[in-house]
């Protein structure tokens, strides 16, 4: 056998490449080789007149130099197997070893065989491999330019704007989401100047939303949201304005809270103080009609069951707004002591009636205000009041947005000093 391979290598070249072998019965070797055969031609073009080209050797004891050139469809065999075989060297050749014995009905080389034919039969690495990691090699070393170029202009960014820097943490401090810090920081352009902070905050003024017009409100207004956050009370205080300013004439106070026990008795106390009428609305009785009982009423209250978003009484709460009239406004009072994430579910869960506006409540409760805000500007939905405190009727007043910008500031800066008071013990 070794010297059947080194005579086809004398008579080829060094470059063959080895495609099968066999032991004949008669005893005689039949080696099968290939020599720059080009994969790519049509089969009808690689036929028996290409033998510079591709060559099959036969080589036995008794015919050393006899040559047959391989057929059409044999090499069209060949490089079927080339193209499903694995990148493997040894995964290609056992491939091209079983596609030609196939075709000859050769038996399987023995076992003490198969070793020193396949080292001397393995070719030399694909070009086309080589072609293909040297692409790879290139590609991988743009991306890493590219990722350290990005790498460089983030920390010349961070190094060139210190300022930007200083005036982001300040405006977290705040309390302000991340998407609201961004777009205030890309209409601003910092100067560098004494006055860059507070050119910030008058245009953060400019993205809350307040309601327009006059400062007293008129008509049926229905107060909603969720338990204790403050709408009873926001009731009262609006209603006592009222009647300090123009007399109990032409006020009624209305509710719909029939889930809890005893829930509308604190409504009911409002109403004996300021001697004004109080409607309850239950089961028995339909919102439309008492809304039309009193529709000659300068102002019309209406307190609503507070319910948590996931409580599944809050959907009849929600269909009897909808089905309302058409002049009922609805308000969604907002508490600033909730997490940003809660006011946004609670916004979501409201809107389903058409929101005309909200109230900001527990402003004196809270640690920050820039949740609130935040939550108000991606909304889009108009602060009508805020209120600071329990008294009645002193502590609410209709929104300005510079004055509850003022107000934030001045809750974070107090609870900063208070936070460190209590840290160091001061």
């Amino acid at each position: 056998m070794r010297q059947a391979i080194r005579k086809v290598r004398d008579a080829v070249g060094p470059d063959a490449v080895i495609l099968s072998n066999q032991r004949l019965s008669t005893g005689e070797i039949e080696i099968v080789a290939a020599l720059d055969y080009d994969g790519s031609l049509p089969s009808s073009m690689s036929g028996p007149k290409k033998q510079s080209s591709s060559y099959s050797v036969q080589e036995n004891t008794r015919k050393p130099d006899q040559y047959i050139a391989p057929s059409a469809d044999y090499l069209e065999r060949i490089e079927k197997a080339k193209q499903q075989a694995p990148s493997q060297p040894n995964a290609e050749h056992s491939s091209l070893q079983n596609q030609s014995a196939s075709q000859f009905q050769m038996p399987p080389l023995p076992a003490d065989q198969k070793e020193p034919i396949l080292e001397e039969a393995l070719s030399v690495r694909s070009n086309d491999n080589a072609k293909q990691l040297r692409d790879m090699e290139q590609e991988l070393h743009r991306v890493r330019e590219m990722l350290e170029q990005r790498q460089q202009n983030t920390s010349n960014k961070s190094k060139a704007d210190p300022l930007e820097e200083q005036v982001l943490e300040k405006l977290k401090h705040l309390g302000l989401s991340t998407s609201v810090i961004s777009r205030l920081l890309d209409d601003i352009d910092l100067k560098g100047r004494e006055d860059d902070w507070n050119r910030l905050l008058a245009h953060l003024a400019d993205y809350i939303p307040v309601r327009s017009g006059t400062t007293e409100l008129r008509g049926c207004i229905a107060f909603m949201g969720p338990t204790g956050v403050g709408k009873t009370t926001s009731i009262g205080k609006i209603a006592a304005q009222h009647v300090l300013k123009h007399g109990p004439d032409g006020v009624v106070l209305i509710t719909t809270d029939t889930y809890r026990i005893a829930a509308h008795e604190q409504l009911r106390t409002f109403g004996r103080i300021l001697n004004v009428p109080v409607e309850v609305v239950n089961e028995y009785t339909d919102l439309n009609e008492v809304l039309a009982k009193y529709e000659h009423y300068s102002l019309v209250l209406v307190d609503t069951a507070g319910m948590n978003p996931r409580d599944s009484n809050l959907e009849r709460q929600l269909l009897m707004m909808k089905r309302a009239r058409a002049n009922l406004k609805k308000l969604l009072v907002l508490p600033c002591t909730s997490q940003r994430q809660v006011l946004k579910a609670v916004v979501d869960v409201y809107s389903q009636v058409q929101l005309d506006g909200c109230v900001l409540s527990k402003l004196d409760e809270s640690a920050s205000l820039g949740e609130a805000i935040s939550v108000v500007i991606e909304e889009g939905l108009p602060v009508v009041y805020i209120a600071d405190g329990q008294r009645i009727p002193d502590d609410i007043e209709p929104a300005r947005a510079h004055n509850l910008i003022s107000r934030a500031v001045y809750t974070a800066e107090h609870y900063s000093q208070l936070y460190s008071a209590l840290k160091y013990g001061s």
